[in-house]
């Protein structure tokens, strides 16, 4: 089989290397210097650990090339009002018979599906409870914040959970090359500019390059961007506006040596929302916000503002407009999007990497299964994909949605008719019997909703589990040995700046 990918941003070297990596398959990719990448999404989740090992690159290595510093997750300042804070963290939900069975069968793989962590803190709890309690519960995602540490000790292990793990910030565009350089399977690259697509009954046919030359391939990966150079031919855009209200970012640099925190961190206005992501070179940040209430230079102003009020510079460097959503059909006939061409939801929760990166293992996971490609796997492919985005959907549109802020006409409009907090208690109860993250794996599961629940202070409206007093006391003892195991875990572990220091 030949694949052939279009565009060369940091969507298609992942995609390049992944599957190069992954499947039989000579792997070509086009691309030109000319088209310029967008360049925000540095914040990425736990699925990046996935591709990085099946390339083959070590971490500290690949950390290096790209300019990478840990996330534990993503912080979230003024969002239900002024003042509130949540942490949203990498961790999981715990299967029910860990906390009633002998240390020895501790473990998710010989665990059932059935009651979890989730159900006996929201139980004991009435419904609500604190969001940093519920964080510890889980993991140690909040004392790692607090503390500044690292995921591994003075020897070098791993101190921390796998499931799902950790995270980074990195420059995504440098990732794109590390995954490249570090390839141990041949990708052929071509550096011209695609003059045209030709199109038959099975999608694309060929395509034609700036000199002539004419490229041929069994499998078509878009990523262009907005563009939408081979897919847009093949099915329409889903626009998510208005449920997802913002449609404008500006994007620069806030020059600053103020140590950072090991998470992103996103600031919510009064008409949008500031990003701030830190890598070893810069601190990354932009102004996220609706062109129905904002106009760019006032959106420029802003952001300069809120830096300066710190006392720190911010440089201004792009105004980027984007309409929200994905392709109808993210995959059709013989061409499959991927990246900006695929789908953008916004720069929340770091969904734009995660995806990209989940589009090429699935279809790494759905060719292996037999080695073949046709329209019906596409479709199959589409499908899966579709859940995945639209879930991510969802979750970035109960941010706003369940927000108390009234305090201009921005959060007024979007917080208009919505019983949010009997919505989102329901769509988390529609995974009550989804599985728990393997390793490597984003995992969009229950324990992300019943988080933000309590991260935005709302009592979680349904049917509580009926726990005995015998499994609320063998929880409690579970939560407390819990804590005091990862504490005695990390007790060793290297500060972010002594790890990264030690990397170089």
């Amino acid at each position: 089989m030949k694949i052939v990918i279009v565009g060369g941003g940091s969507a298609g070297w992942i995609t390049a290397s992944y599957l190069a990596s992954t499947v039989e398959a000579d792997v070509t990719i086009i691309h030109t210097d000319l088209v310029e990448t967008i360049g925000v999404g540095e914040s990425t989740t736990p699925t990046i650990q996935h591709i990085a090992k099946k390339v083959g690159i070590d971490e500290p290595e690949w950390m290096k090339q790209c300019e990478a510093t840990f996330k534990y997750g993503v912080e979230f300042n003024d969002w239900n009002r002024i003042g509130s804070r949540w942490f949203h963290t990498f961790d999981d939900i715990y299967p029910f018979e860990i906390m009633h069975s002998p240390l020895q069968d501790l473990g998710k793989y010989n665990a059932k599906i059935g009651r979890t962590s989730c159900d006996y803190f929201l139980s004991l709890n009435k419904g609500s409870g604190k969001s940093r309690e519920y964080n510890d519960l889980h993991g140690p995602g909040e004392t790692l914040l607090e503390r500044g540490l690292s995921p591994y000790d003075h020897a070098g292990r791993n101190t921390i959970t796998n499931f799902p793990g950790y995270s980074f910030h990195v420059n995504a565009h440098k990732f794109g090359q590390a995954m490249k350089n570090a390839c141990k399977f041949p990708i052929t690259e071509i550096q011209k500019q695609v003059m045209h697509v030709n199109y038959n009954e099975d999608g694309v046919e060929s395509i034609v390059l700036e000199d002539g030359d004419v490229i041929q391939g069994d499998v078509y990966f878009d990523c262009t961007g907005f563009q939408r150079l081979l897919i847009g031919e093949l099915t329409d855009w889903n626009s998510y506006y208005p449920t997802i209200p913002n449609n404008r970012a500006i994007a620069g640099t806030a020059v600053t040596d103020i140590p950072f925190k090991p998470c992103t961190q996103a600031f919510a206005q009064q008409d949008g929302w500031i990003w701030k992501i830190p890598t070893t070179e810069r601190w990354g940040s932009g102004f996220v916000y609706s062109s129905d209430f904002t106009t760019d230079d006032e959106a420029e102003e802003r952001i300069v503002k809120f830096y300066a009020d710190q006392g720190i510079k911010y440089m201004p460097v792009r105004r980027i407009k984007f309409d929200a959503g994905r392709c109808n059909e993210v995959a059709v006939k013989n061409v499959i999007a991927n990246g900006l061409s695929q789908s953008f939801i916004e720069p929340l929760e770091a969904t734009s990497l995660m995806i990209t990166c989940s589009t090429a293992r699935s279809f790494e996971e759905l060719y292996n299964k037999n080695h073949t490609w046709n329209a019906s796997k596409s479709k199959a492919l589409s499908r899966f994909m579709h859940r995945i985005i639209d879930h991510n959907k969802r979750f970035v549109y109960y941010h706003y949605i369940l927000s108390e802020r009234q305090d201009s006409e921005y959060w007024r409009n979007i917080s208009q008719g919505h019983d949010a907090v009997q919505e989102v208690c329901d769509y988390a109860d529609s995974f009550k019997s989804d599985r728990w993250c393997e390793q490597g794996e984003t995992k969009f599961n229950r324990f992300n909703l019943i988080s933000m629940i309590m991260g935005f202070e709302k009592t979680y409206c349904n049917e509580l589990e009926d726990i005995s007093v015998e499994d609320a006391e063998d929880y409690v003892f579970f939560k407390n040995m819990s804590k005091k195991h990862y504490e005695h875990l990390l007790r060793n572990n290297l500060t972010v700046d002594e790890y990264i220091e030690s990397i170089k």
